[in-house]
């Protein structure tokens, strides 16, 4: 770090090392030197509850070193940290250049009452399974700045990571254009996009051009999207009992819509989390809703359930299972105040609540009719299920 540079000098030890994510925060490349600070180590930072996060704290411990940058932060800069560090305050502490200068720079130190050490935190592990996903996030709530508070913000971000992971996974998936359209980057122009309202979910207003299938561009178009998280969906089935487990709770989009019976009987669903993998999502769903723990998982259709207006894209299997009578317990997590309660039935009567609409749930009727293609297969298979490994 050369020449003459103006700004408050800093010491980050944590996420913020990660130059892409810097970049994106501070909303432009910042210059940064090795250093260390000594008689500290880099711990993950736990709620009170115990519940690790992804980000680490400092741990004040005798003999250790805590790796880290040294930036110059100029007063934008630091107002945009303050920004996105919400719950630290700045300590001046000595740390250690490269060449062994001792120098004095701001530390984040978590204000009290907010996190507590855990484990040894490494940025290497957070970079594979945290950093592309956070990189991305950075974008979307370093735009919240001025328009929101921080501590209204960073009440959004989980909900944020969840929508970045969603569309980082939409990107790196392969896109078969046998019939439709082999799109390109330039077919589709966005002209503006503003997000209306934002939390669980986000409305995002667009004003686009498109390319028509004569070759020629469309007209600015308005059009909105309501913009959630992927979500993954799991029918556990019973091949040699020939039955399933379904879950009921009370679903918000029938009262809404006026319904005169708002529970719905469904597969087990949930959103994928932002360090899980759609799999591992259905697995955990799975003894969340029903306490039950699934055999192999067999990839069912995945899809867009409303893509006119909804970027949600679900990931289906079907599960296999072991489902004796009183399998499953009434589940969900009080946290979110959700309700469950498990039945098992039998196929024959999973079709006859299909036929007579008590079962009106899009993707279980999807899973039902996968199961109808592929049920004898699974039933003919004499291998006990426990050996039947992942069908994936």
């Amino acid at each position: 770090m050369t020449g003459k540079t103006l700004g408050t000098l800093y010491f980050f030890f944590g996420t913020l090392r990660h130059a892409p994510l810097r970049d994106r925060v501070f909303g432009r490349a910042i210059e940064a030197e090795a250093a260390t600070l000594q008689n500290h180590e880099t711990r993950v930072a736990l709620t009170a509850g115990g519940q690790e996060q992804s980000f680490p704290i400092l741990a004040a411990t005798p003999g250790t070193t805590a790796e880290g940058v040294l930036v110059h932060l100029g007063p934008a800069e630091a107002a945009r940290m303050a920004f996105y560090e919400l719950g630290y305050e700045s300590r001046a502490m000595t740390v250690i250049r490269a060449d062994g200068r001792p120098v004095t720079a701001r530390v984040l130190i978590p204000e009290d009452g907010h996190w507590r050490p855990g484990a040894r935190w490494s940025l290497e592990d957070w970079c594979a399974e945290w950093g592309a996903v956070c990189v991305a996030a950075a974008d979307e709530y370093m735009a919240l700045m001025g328009r929101v508070s921080p501590e209204v913000a960073v009440l959004r971000y989980p909900m944020i990571l969840v929508r970045a992971a969603s569309a980082l996974r939409a990107r790196s998936e392969a896109a078969p254009a046998g019939l439709r359209r082999d799109a390109r980057p330039e077919d589709i122009e966005t002209l503006s996009c503003s997000q209306g309202y934002a939390r669980f979910f986000a409305v995002e207003d667009y004003r686009l051009r498109h390319r028509h299938f004569d070759g020629t561009m469309s007209r600015p178009l308005e059009r909105a999207v309501f913009v959630s998280g992927d979500a993954t969906v799991v029918l556990p089935y019973d091949p040699v009992r020939d039955r399933v487990l379904l879950v009921e709770q009370i679903r918000m989009g029938p009262m809404a819509r006026g319904a005169a019976n708002a529970w719905q009987i469904e597969a087990i669903a949930g959103r994928v989390d932002p360090d899980e993998t759609p799999e591992q999502a259905a697995r955990r769903e799975a003894g969340e809703e029903a306490g039950l723990a699934l055999g192999a998982l067999i990839p069912a259709p995945r899809f867009y359930p409303s893509p006119g207006a909804k970027s949600e894209y679900l990931y289906c299997y079907l599960a296999l299972a072991d489902l004796p009578d009183g399998t499953g317990r009434p589940g969900g997590l009080e946290a979110e105040g959700e309700d469950i309660r498990p039945h098992l039935v039998s196929f024959a009567e999973l079709m006859h609540l299909i036929d007579t609409a008590e079962v009106e749930n899009g993707p279980l009727i999807v899973l039902a009719l996968w199961l109808a293609q592929h049920r004898d297969r699974l039933r003919a298979d004499p291998r006990p299920i426990a050996d039947r490994g992942n069908l994936a």
